[in-house]
């Protein structure tokens, strides 16, 4: 467990009354180094970031990441609402007294906030996704392939209130088997089990973006932990993608 993810763990712990913040903090410290009044930051953030109230000290932006992304894997794009909410009071409080603009958080939160406003829209895209991603893991290896190579590696795109580009359900089941629980990238496990179906939970990434004309294929995608995607989209060398020989 890498320690952004234990940090929101342990916030959601604390949050839920099943720790005080000062015992949150000490595991922190303890168990993955984290600095103490660090810890305290990334459990109050999280508490603001729920309840949607400006916070005066901020995460960095792969963590916001991971918080926002986690938030949304776990209640739906509708839980989205007030984490979305804190940021942007976070952010106009933070330049307002500091006279910069924080870019990375701004495109943050632009990105969850077209998420959360369309959240209807997509809420139902993917949990027809999903439908379809589960019912391409319950059929064989050969009819997985001969669906793959029947369909377009050039994905559609459909209009809600963003963008969004129509997947292939079968290349995602695909590229999750094959990588069986494990990241491509780091090799190491799943960080945890999907609540829905008890599936080990990775991140399907396109290697080059369907965005920059990148192909909706196998061999264009790979199964990722949360943290080495983030690092992928966010990272200092977030153009190195080290591919594993599994």
């Amino acid at each position: 467990m890498d320690t952004t993810e234990a940090a929101f763990t342990t916030a959601k712990k604390v949050f839920n009354g099943e720790l005080s913040q000062t015992e949150g903090a000490r595991q922190l410290n303890a168990g993955h180094g984290i600095n103490l009044n660090s810890a305290k930051i990334m459990i109050t953030v999280y508490a603001k970031m729920v309840k949607g109230l400006e916070f005066k000290r901020a995460l960095s932006a792969p963590d916001m990441s991971y918080y926002l992304a986690r938030i949304m894997s776990e209640g739906g794009s509708n839980a989205l609402t007030k984490p979305v909410e804190a940021l942007w009071r976070h952010i106009t409080y933070y330049e307002a007294k500091n006279n910069v603009t924080l870019k990375s958080l701004r495109d943050l939160n632009s990105s969850y906030s077209a998420i959360e406003k369309g959240s209807s829209c997509l809420d139902s895209l993917n949990e027809s996704f999903d439908a379809e991603v589960k019912k391409a893991l319950s059929t064989s290896k050969d009819e997985r392939q001969k669906r793959i190579a029947e369909s377009s590696a050039v994905p559609k795109t459909k209009s809600v209130l963003v963008q969004v580009y129509e997947r292939n359900p079968y290349v995602v089941a695909e590229v999750l088997i094959r990588a069986n629980g494990v990241c491509e990238r780091c090799n190491g496990a799943a960080p945890f089990i999907r609540k829905k179906d008890d599936r080990p939970y990775l991140e399907v990434h396109h290697k080059t973006r369907l965005a920059d004309g990148g192909e909706d294929t196998v061999e264009n995608a790979v199964a990722l932990c949360p943290n080495c995607h983030r690092d992928l989209h966010f990272g200092k060398h977030s153009k190195a993608l080290h591919r594993t020989s599994r």
